[in-house]
């Protein structure tokens, strides 16, 4: 498992340090609108499904990801106003599952608000293509408490 997880690790670094290489401005933007966490998990996916290992398939369970269906990964897609009926057909067009009631608008320093889907892993770039799409992150990860945030025994 070391192997593998060193072989991870390099992944993430690459796509999380390496300058975007892209021609065309629209392809950079896009680039820059999803997460390097997410693109990790969505390119673990695809190793999966082409190539299955108990390993990896370990290793993405341990960074909680849902595996029951490798070909779908949940996101945040981030957005500066809630989705319009057309904007909805749009995306459910393409395979997302929209969850609409999960909308959260923006609010204070927040500029964006976001909204829960699940994606086929497939769609990635068409998504980030959406003028209306600001960013994209991954809904999937293993959640730790923080340090000094339990409350304090009287």
């Amino acid at each position: 498992m070391g192997a593998l997880f060193r072989a991870v690790v390099t992944l993430i670094m690459a796509f999380l340090l390496l300058p975007s290489v892209s021609c065309s401005d629209t392809e950079e933007t896009t680039s820059e609108k999803i997460s390097g966490l997410l693109l990790a998990q969505v390119n673990l996916r695809m190793e999966q499904l082409d190539d299955p290992t108990t390993d990896r398939l370990n290793m993405m369970k341990g960074m909680g990801m849902m595996v029951d269906n490798l070909g779908t990964q949940r996101i945040f897609i981030h957005l500066e106003r809630e989705l319009n009926d057309a904007q909805v057909k749009e995306l459910q067009d393409m395979g997302l599952t929209l969850y609409l009631d999960s909308w959260i608008p923006p609010v204070g320093a927040h500029p964006t608000g976001f909204i829960i889907a699940d994606m086929p892993v497939d769609v990635l770039g068409e998504l980030a293509d959406k003028e209306y799409v600001v960013n994209l992150d991954t809904a999937e990860r293993q959640l730790q408490p923080q340090a000094g945030s339990q409350p304090q025994a009287e």
